[in-house]
C-alpha cells in the first residue's frame, strides 16, 4: 500500500521504520506535480484513519476490567440471607401488591365535623329509604337492651365510602359498623345493626333518623321509630306461658 501511495520507499531503513509505526503516518511525496492533489488527499485520508484507530484502542483498554478484579469484587460481596431474599422479593413491586392476604384497605376513621342531618325529602317529605321499628321493655332493659337490623341497599357504580349516624339520639343508642364501604349497585347489602341499651327506669319514645353519610352520592337517611319504658311488651319473654314448657 505504500508503494502504490507514496511510490515507495527509498531505502530499506524508511520500510523498516514505516512497518514499526503503523498509526504514525509519514507525509507523501510526490513524484510528479500531476499526483500531488491525490497524494495530498491520500495523506489526509490515512491521518484520519490512524487517530481513529488510536482512539479507538485507548477506550477499549479504559473499559477493559481484568478477570482478577472482577472476581475479587465477587468474593467482596456478602451473601445474601433467605429472610432478606423473601423481603426484597416482596418488596419489588408496588406497595398495595406487597401483603401475601391480597391488597391491603387502608384503615378509614370518621371525618371531624360530619353531620348526620337527615335529607329533606325525608325529614319534611317523609321519604325515607326504610323504616324501622326498636322497642326496648324492662325486661329486655336488665337483659341488656335489644337491636334491629338495618339493610343499606347499594345503587350507585362504584364503590362508595359511608359513615352512619344519628342526629341528636341518645347515647344509648349505637349503630355498628359506623363506617365502611358500600358494594356496587347490584352487590351484597350492608347491614347495619342498630342496639338500644337504656338505663334502667328509662322512658323514651321518638322517631330518629338514620344516616348514611355517602361524600360522592346522595345521602341514605332510614327512619327508626324508638320506644323505651314500663308500657313496652317484651315479646321474646312475655309471650306464652312456663305451663307450656316441658
Amino acid at each position: 500500500l505504500s508503494a502504490k501511495l507514496f511510490g515507495g520507499p527509498r531505502h530499506h531503513h524508511e520500510s523498516t521504520r514505516i512497518s514499526r509505526l503503523p498509526l504514525r503516518v509519514q507525509p507523501p511525496k510526490c513524484i510528479s506535480s500531476s499526483s500531488s492533489a491525490y497524494c495530498c488527499y491520500s495523506y489526509v485520508k490515512l491521518a484520519a484513519m490512524a487517530k481513529l484507530i488510536l482512539a479507538l484502542m485507548l477506550s477499549g483498554a479504559a473499559a477493559f476490567v481484568a478477570p482478577s478484579a472482577a472476581r475479587a469484587e465477587l468474593v467482596a460481596r456478602p451473601a445474601m440471607s433467605e429472610e432478606d431474599l423473601k423481603a426484597k422479593i416482596m418488596n419489588a413491586g408496588p406497595a398495595e401488591f406487597n401483603k401475601i392476604g391480597g391488597i391491603e384497605i387502608e384503615e378509614m376513621v370518621m371525618p371531624e365535623g360530619i353531620s348526620f342531618e337527615a335529607p329533606i325529602p325525608a325529614k319534611v317529605m317523609g321519604r325515607w329509604d326504610g323504616e324501622y321499628v326498636l322497642t326496648v321493655s324492662d325486661g329486655e332493659i336488665t337483659a341488656g337492651g335489644t337491636s334491629v337490623d338495618v339493610t343499606v341497599t347499594p345503587d350507585a357504580m362504584t364503590i362508595e365510602d359511608f359513615y352512619a349516624g344519628f342526629e341528636g339520639a341518645p347515647e344509648w343508642i349505637t349503630v355498628s359498623p359506623n363506617i365502611g364501604k358500600l358494594e356496587r349497585k347490584g352487590g351484597e347489602a350492608t347491614i347495619l345493626t342498630v342496639s338500644a341499651n337504656p338505663p334502667k327506669g328509662t322512658e323514651f319514645e321518638e322517631d330518629l333518623g338514620l344516616v348514611c353519610v355517602l361524600p360522592d352520592d346522595i345521602d341514605k337517611a332510614y327512619k327508626i321509630a324508638v320506644k323505651v319504658g314500663a308500657n313496652v311488651v317484651t315479646k321474646e319473654f312475655d309471650a306464652g306461658s312456663d305451663e307450656e314448657l316441658d
